[in-house]
């Protein structure tokens, strides 16, 4: 077997050289020097200008950690130059993703003179067109996708329009590039919070991307950022902290606030003061468990799923904010394509939001389905829509027969042999060299082979793998339980290495995700 830098090489199909690319030094001045909008220069000029001219800027962001760590980027940005700014996280209940009419006319209507759009208003023609007829400046930072017609705003920086990069990054990002040259400097904090956007936006981990990580997280440390700290507790900051911990914590003030509070969650990021912080940081904890209460499945308590069925449509009578967690559980559980409805009264409508895996494209399936859609959109594997209440029985139905002729097909990952000797710190400081890991650029799997079931030691209560293989290293599988390997004599062990701490001692894990 060669050795597992080879292996590593060849999993992820680059050659020793393209490993050293990617692995080449980067720093906040060549950072600088590498990334640049073509267009930042009249970003800059017309904030500036709005500075001087003592008008008021106002911030519009959204409701997901993306858009609340833009808006937070700028606010900070504006604390730092010590000028006063209002900003906005739009209410996902009452006011929709991106700024609409009515809030248009309420920015005119308040005397703003600059508005600023962040993670929004690359597609707001109309809202905008408003607001610059009534004599309101706007700057949108915005990475979604450009529509055909985009809006007369007065600067516009995208990754595409402003040809900052081949790949697309977060909203935060565009507004932390953009606070680079509004403050003439790489600012260590501001840039953290862009980090926390570009793995809670899944954004493909290359370039830009890639390169601002790999920045911050070595970078890092403890009790520098005590709103950071707290969200992340005792782990180490970096795409899996953010991934697991902080940004669902972020996310779950989007989905569980009904009112204009939901913009408090700026004030967090922002605040000097580390009582406040920590008031928030409860507030936030909070909003986090009942997220966590308001997602869990019961089992076929709560939905009914047959044996029949080839997808799921179900409905509940939960928040808007939560069907998406609720389809993914449904997803996770049955491995079948899952779409989960709530009734909006304001609306008189039912909203849904559906996940699947590959080999049933939501996208498709709404198209199929679009004689009874009021609205809808998504991707491949994720999407919403919008259906009349009536229209939900034959809705069911349909979904499910595309459901019968377009089944998920799931391929078996790639995964690299490992022998059991392998698992050492060593060997996870070489796998961390070829990381960060995220989007486009997967946590390699690995495959202990041939694991003598025997061997294997369990929790008091026998449902979990819990088996020592070193000093400081062990094979952990939750949910494994000793009844499931009964009658087995060996097993493949799929999973990857992680760092544990418990009472200030670090052990290494394999974390087992499959056996075969």
């Amino acid at each position: 077997m060669k050795d597992l830098f080879n292996r590593l090489l060849e999993y992820y199909s680059i050659t020793e050289d393209e490993f050293k690319e990617l692995n080449k030094d980067v720093n906040p001045q060549s950072f600088i020097n590498t990334y640049r909008f073509n267009n930042v220069k009249d970003a800059v000029i017309l904030v500036n200008d709005a500075i001087k001219s003592n008008k008021k800027i106002h911030v519009y962001g959204d409701y997901d950690a993306d858009g609340i760590m833009g808006t937070s980027i700028l606010a900070k940005m504006f604390q730092y130059l010590s000028y006063d700014v209002t900003f906005y996280i739009p209410n996902r209940y009452k006011d929709g993703y991106g700024i609409n009419l009515n809030k248009a006319k309420e920015i005119v209507e308040n005397g703003v003179g600059l508005l600023i759009c962040v993670d929004n208003g690359v597609s707001a023609v109309e809202p905008i067109a408003y607001c610059r007829e009534h004599g309101v400046d706007v700057l949108v930072l915005d990475h979604h996708e450009v529509p055909e017609h985009i809006p007369n705003a007065n600067v516009i920086l995208h990754p595409f329009l402003s040809k900052l990069s081949e790949f697309s990054t977060s909203g935060a990002s565009v507004a932390f590039l953009f606070s680079v040259y509004m403050l003439r400097r790489f600012d260590k904090y501001l840039s953290t919070l862009a980090a926390i956007s570009i793995i809670s936006d899944m954004m493909p981990l290359r370039g830009y991307n890639r390169d601002l990580l790999r920045i911050v997280f070595p970078r890092y440390v403890d009790g520098e950022f005590y709103q950071i700290d707290l969200l992340k507790g005792n782990e180490k900051f970096d795409e899996t902290s953010i991934g697991m911990s902080i940004a669902p914590k972020i996310n779950s003030v989007g989905r569980i606030v009904e009112d204009n509070s939901v913009s408090d969650i700026v004030k967090y990021f922002i605040s000097n003061d580390n009582d406040e912080i920590l008031s928030y940081f409860s507030w936030i904890s909070e909003l986090n468990e009942q997220r966590k209460e308001a997602s869990k499945i019961s089992g076929d308590s709560v939905i009914s799923v047959s044996e029949n069925d080839f997808g799921i449509v179900a409905l509940v009578e939960e928040k808007e904010g939560l069907i998406g967690l609720i389809a993914n559980s449904l997803l996770n559980k049955y491995r079948k394509p899952s779409i989960v409805f709530t009734y909006n009264a304001e609306q008189d409508l039912l909203k849904g939001s559906a996940r699947s895996l590959d080999g049933f494209n939501v996208v498709e399936a709404f198209n199929s389905l679009s004689d009874l859609m009021l609205a809808f959109g998504g991707h491949s594997l994720a999407g919403g829509c919008s259906i009349k209440k009536e229209n939900f029985p034959e809705f069911k139905e349909r979904f499910n027969n595309f459901a019968k002729e377009h089944p998920i097909v799931e391929v078996e990952k790639p995964s690299i042999p490992m022998s059991i000797t392998e698992v050492s710190f060593e060997n996870y400081e070489l796998i961390q060299k070829f990381g960060p890991f995220g989007e486009s650029w997967k946590k390699p799997i690995f495959n202990l082979l041939n694991i003598r079931v025997g061997s294997l030691r369990y929790s008091k209560d026998e449902k979990h793998i819990i088996t020592q293989i070193g000093t400081n290293s062990k094979i952990t599988g939750f949910n494994f339980s000793k009844d499931s390997l009964m009658g087995k004599d060996s097993v493949n062990l799929l999973g990857s290495l992680r760092i544990s701490t418990y009472k200030n001692v670090k052990s290494l894990e394999f974390l087992i995700s499959d056996i075969k």
